[in-house]
């Protein structure tokens, strides 16, 4: 019994001293008082407050754009015909002033041109004057006979002026063909050695490759051909392609390479495919060299064109002048008159013309600006499609197979916004930047309706680290699309120009 009763009196003591053990009834605690209520209130309500004000901070927090700094305008100069660069002035980097000649083309066709044409004109306008007054006096007569000199000295200017391009034209396409002649037996060299080596045909084969066993530079590893004369060089295959059946006695000492499952060795697989490549490159060479012979065909064609209408302009002259020398006194039909007065017409016409395409043999500045690039020299093709590429040495022997087999000068791109490789684009002969750098944005539809001009804007320049403040001057209006987004041209003008910032910077863009 006494054992017993000393947990009842341990129950009663934790009773007492309001604690309570495993499977005993806790007291009931005393409710919470005014104060404790507005406290816990008060901390609920600040928080809220906390938080709204944390989502407006990131909320209102300004968006940024990509942007690109751009200059106020770019030139892009070339000659409006094609023809032979002259003179270079001016190097990246130089400052010029609007009207500075810049760069000349040889401009001794334009010249004989206009000379033709000054002769035109002065030899019909004597003949209207004539055909108005015939009445011949001895200074007169004296004139006619003049006349008929000029007009006859006109005539053979225009026939030399006329052989001149001719026998230019003869040499650039007869060179030009050389070329395209060239290229076209590379690559059916190239072909040919691939239908007689590798197993399948090709890509690009013509018909009717003459054999022919050059190796590929650099297309077979070191090893595997015997060590010789120059594989570019020796048209022999058993020095320069591996052997597709192994030797009818094989050594035991030295097996020869294990095939592939597709029946070739390693050696063979990467010779082959050093071949294809190299028979790639020789196709878009002769595609290259074809297109600049239809370049020169045209415009030797066309400004043929232009020396035989000036020839037959000037022999007409000639013809007129004599005839009024043979003609002296007798009275014209009105007709008659009408007619000279047309064809001095023409003939000032024809002058205007050959003193434009003089003048066009110079580029000039269009404004005050800085060069900011050159893509040619003296002695370069150029045309209203910028510097014409040309195809330099091929590689030697012992090169990388995936070397290019000859070097560009300036290679041809893609047409700006055709979105194909169809149509070269040529590099610019020179490109000038003229006034203010500022910095283009692109902007989503979704953020142009808020965009407004003068807004300010802070522009963090990539480069150089800093931020430079600016404002919104224009919206472009005409949107550029993409599959999943529209976006505006947004251009923000800087409020301080610095010499550390060039065109083309990255820019992180902040409307605010």
């Amino acid at each position: 019994m006494a054992k017993s009763a000393r947990p009842a009196r341990g129950m009663n003591a934790a009773l007492a001293s309001g604690e309570a053990g495993v499977g005993e009834i806790r007291p009931v605690r005393t409710p919470l008082g005014f104060k404790q209520l507005a406290v816990a209130l008060c901390v609920a309500v600040g928080g809220t407050g906390i938080g709204v004000w944390s989502y407006h901070a990131i909320a209102s927090r300004p968006v940024s754009f990509s942007g690109e700094v751009t200059p106020d305008h770019a030139y892009y100069l070339d000659f409006p015909t094609t023809g032979t660069v002259q003179t270079l002035t001016v190097r990246p980097g130089d400052h010029v002033k609007a009207g500075q000649v810049l760069a000349t083309q040889v401009s001794s066709v334009a010249a004989a041109n206009l000379a033709a044409a000054q002769a035109a004109v002065a030899a019909d306008t004597a003949l209207v004057a004539e055909d108005r007054n015939p009445q011949t006096t001895g200074s007169q007569l004296a004139q006619n006979q003049l006349d008929v000199a000029k007009a006859q000295a006109a005539a053979d200017s225009a026939q030399g002026a006329l052989a001149l391009v001719q026998n230019s034209a003869q040499n650039a396409v007869t060179a030009q063909t050389a070329v395209v002649g060239s290229d076209q037996t590379t690559l059916d060299n190239d072909t040919t050695r691939y239908a007689q080596y590798c197993s399948t045909p090709a890509p690009g084969a013509s018909p009717g490759a003459s054999p022919a066993a050059l190796m590929p530079y650099g297309s077979v590893p070191v090893g595997s051909v015997p060590s010789g004369p120059d594989p570019k060089r020796s048209p022999s295959p058993s020095a320069s392609v591996p052997s597709r059946s192994p030797s009818p006695s094989p050594s035991r000492s030295s097996p020869a390479p294990s095939p592939s499952p597709s029946g070739s060795t390693p050696a063979e697989e990467q010779f082959c495919q050093g071949l294809q490549s190299q028979i790639d490159k020789d196709s878009a060479a002769l595609a290259l060299a074809k297109a600049n012979l239809g370049t020169i065909q045209s415009s030797n064609q066309a400004q043929e064109q232009q020396d035989v209408g000036s020839m037959s302009r000037s022999q007409s002259v000639l013809q007129a002048a004599q005839a009024r020398v043979g003609a002296q006194g007798t009275a014209l039909t009105p007709a008659a008159i009408a007619q000279a007065q047309s064809q001095l017409a023409s003939a000032q016409a024809q002058l205007a013309a050959d003193e434009l395409a003089l003048r066009q043999t110079s580029i000039v500045a269009p404004a005050d600006g800085i060069v900011a690039d050159t893509a040619g020299a003296a002695g370069d093709i150029v045309g209203p499609e910028g510097v014409h590429s040309y195809a330099g040495p091929a590689a030697q022997s012992g090169t990388l197979v995936n070397q290019e087999p000859g070097m560009q000068l300036f290679v041809p791109s893609a047409a700006p916004g055709s979105g194909s490789t169809d149509k070269p684009a040529y590099s610019a002969l020179i490109t000038v930047y003229s006034g203010a750098l500022s910095v283009t944005a692109q902007l989503p539809e979704s953020e142009i309706a808020g965009t407004h001009q003068g807004q300010a804007a802070t522009l963090a320049i990539t480069a150089t680290g800093r931020s430079v403040p600016g404002r919104v001057s224009r919206i472009l209006l005409d949107p550029a699309r993409v599959p999943s987004a529209t976006y505006y041209d947004v251009t923000i003008t800087m409020d301080t120009q610095q010499p550390d910032i060039l065109p083309g910077m990255s820019v992180d863009v902040a409307l605010s």
